[in-house]
């Protein structure tokens, strides 16, 4: 009788996920932003809770937890009851900060049941609309001339900002100086003003002054070339085959969410990103539509992790120490 009351307990506790599963959701949801209100990430994520909301039949409501570099919004949904109503949003952020920060207080893959990636939009790189350097040859040329002369603008340590001019440096053999920037704005405005030499960063930020002439794109991190910029070409046009960067959004829920509850999410998830209006809306804040599995968003996640952790096992420097 000892023997079967373990498996008698995990029939049970199964047993009890499948009938909430069942009645799910019959509550509002909270929907855990990593960003303050404006901007693209709080923008995916309010599209996606409006419709979100009127297909589950019960509220999905944003709640902005902005700080730490989204790591406040991560623990507080790691830490979080694991019954479907906390759900939580999260980019690229999440797994750079797992290969660069010190001390993480949640761990990125096993305190979290992945739902479904939501989509994706590359970085450009960009220099200052009146330099000399009009693609990335002309980049690294420069850099070798000059070891040590030419700067990088990031929005701050620790970011995708500065990880990806990191691996062109590593990749390429060169020395080009890191200059943090409290953001992206700030940093956007130091490549205008000549500050700096050139930055990586994602297109909704820097489309409007590239198009208007005060910054000049020479590369896409992307995998292919993108419509708004069909003349600038791909990192792995420019030399760096399989160079594919850039950032995604996704949907978590914390670790031990009911299968079925997380089957649901993903469903109607993927069924609204698919819808001409949701996917309209999305391209609006600069964001590819394209949903996933619970599967393949994890394998995205555990694969993003290694990378940035190989390159920061090359480069030390580049971990944290919060």
């Amino acid at each position: 009788m000892k023997m079967l009351r373990p498996l008698l307990l995990a029939v049970a506790c199964l047993a009890a996920g499948a009938a909430a599963a069942q009645d799910y959701p019959n509550k509002p949801i909270r929907m855990i932003i990593p960003a303050a209100p404006g901007g693209g990430v709080d923008s995916a994520g309010r599209i996606l809770a409006t419709r979100l909301s009127a297909m589950l039949g019960k509220a999905v409501v944003p709640e902005n937890r902005a700080g730490a570099g989204t790591m406040l919004a991560s623990d507080y949904v790691a830490k979080a009851p694991a019954d479907g109503y906390t759900i939580g949003l999260i980019t690229t952020s999440h797994t750079v900060n797992a290969a660069v920060r010190a001390n993480l207080p949640f761990d990125p893959i096993a305190d979290f049941a992945t739902v479904s990636l939501i989509g994706s939009t590359p970085d450009l790189l960009v220099v200052n609309g009146e330099s000399p350097i009009k693609s990335v040859a002309d980049l690294l040329a420069a850099a070798k001339k000059r070891p040590g002369k030419l700067t990088f603008g990031s929005s701050g340590p620790g970011t995708l900002s500065q990880l990806e001019p990191e691996m062109l440096k590593q990749s390429a053999g060169v020395d080009i100086l890191h200059v943090p920037y409290r953001g992206g704005v700030p940093a956007v405005t130091a490549v205008m003003g000549k500050e700096v030499d050139m930055l990586f960063l994602g297109v909704v930020a820097v489309a409007p002054q590239v198009e208007a002439g005060k910054l000049r794109a020479i590369a896409t991190t992307g995998k292919g070339r993108l419509a708004r910029f069909p003349n600038v070409p791909t990192m792995a046009e420019s030399g760096f085959p399989g160079w594919d960067t850039g950032i995604w959004y996704g949907v978590v829920v914390p670790a031990g969410t009911p299968p079925a509850v997380v089957a649901t999410l993903n469903k109607r998830i993927n069924e609204a990103i698919e819808e001409p209006e949701i996917r309209n809306k999305l391209a609006t804040v600069g964001i590819e539509p394209g949903g996933s599995t619970p599967e393949q968003f994890s394998a995205l996640m555990k694969a993003d992790i290694e990378r940035w952790k190989k390159l920061v096992e090359k480069l030390p420097q580049l971990k944290t120490a919060d």
